[in-house]
């Protein structure tokens, strides 16, 4: 099964967009989102292309935490660590990266999925891979999301123009 992992869209529509043209082309039906969406438009747009969406809010969430009942029904959303079965891998959703790594050095998970420096990054600590896709907004670099290959546990990173 293939997942959609996005981060830090700092509610930019426009390149959203294009991420979810690529993710459609592939026919992706899970999204994981690492957090900073900042409105609850880009949530319901994000429920509407996928079956599901697993989120953890960031720190430019602020808003959505206070409209958690306005939540659609597929998506899954947490305010600090999400943590999610997807085809028998454990899974852990946070957006900070220095909480990522405290949590991979337990050992407890098989990938942890987090946002917050914009950065596309991978490592793997004991037995946990840890994944960051960048950044939607293209705030600090290249946007730019990655799709996870949950049979073969490989990333791709996708660049957006």
């Amino acid at each position: 099964m293939k997942i959609a992992i996005i981060s830090d869209i700092h509610d930019n529509k426009p390149r959203l967009d294009e991420a979810l043209e690529i993710i459609e082309k592939e026919k992706i039906k899970t999204c994981i989102c690492c957090g900073d969406i900042s409105s609850l438009e880009i949530v319901k747009q994000l429920s509407e292309q996928f079956d599901s969406v697993y989120i953890s809010l960031g720190n430019m969430d602020f808003k959505l935490k206070g409209q958690l009942e306005l939540i659609p029904e597929n998506v899954k959303i947490s305010p600090d660590i999400l943590e999610v079965e997807i085809d028998g891998k454990k899974i852990a959703i946070i957006h900070y990266d220095y909480r990522a790594k405290e949590l991979a050095k337990k050992g407890t998970y098989d990938y942890i999925f987090y946002g917050h420096t914009h950065t596309p990054w991978e490592k793997k600590i004991g037995k946990t891979k840890i994944i960051n896709p960048g950044e939607i907004a293209g705030q600090f670099g290249r946007p730019s999301f990655a799709i996870f290959d949950t049979k073969s546990g490989k990333t791709t990173l996708n660049l957006l123009k």
